[in-house]
């Protein structure tokens, strides 16, 4: 009967993980497309030819903030998850996206 539980417990286990991983891996491909889309129009704002209207910085800085708050929920989740978490890389983000929204280089 008890080796019968281990197992149960084992098999448990490794689909418990098996979901954090896989929910560990679909966070990070979300962080990753956020993170091209912000380099994406780091790169068109840094452009010396390209002025921006004021009601397009006021969108931009709206992207911005969602982007920033989409990475909040990201480290939230993936602190919860408790795999391969780095709060210094998620600071870092934030301070990126930070920079970008506030037109700093």
């Amino acid at each position: 009967m008890q080796e019968d539980l281990s197992i149960y417990r084992y098999y448990n286990d490794q689909l418990e993980y098996h979901e954090r991983y896989t929910r560990h891996n679909f966070l990070a491909q979300r962080l990753m497309n956020i993170l091209m889309q912000a380099n994406w129009y780091k790169r068109i704002l840094c452009n010396k030819h390209f002025v921006m209207p004021k009601n397009s910085i006021e969108i931009h800085k709206n992207r911005f903030g969602r982007y920033k708050a989409i990475v909040d929920t990201i480290a939230t989740e993936m602190q919860q998850l408790n795999i391969n978490f780095n709060e210094q890389r998620f600071n870092k983000i934030q301070t990126i996206l930070t920079k970008i929204q506030n037109y700093e280089d």
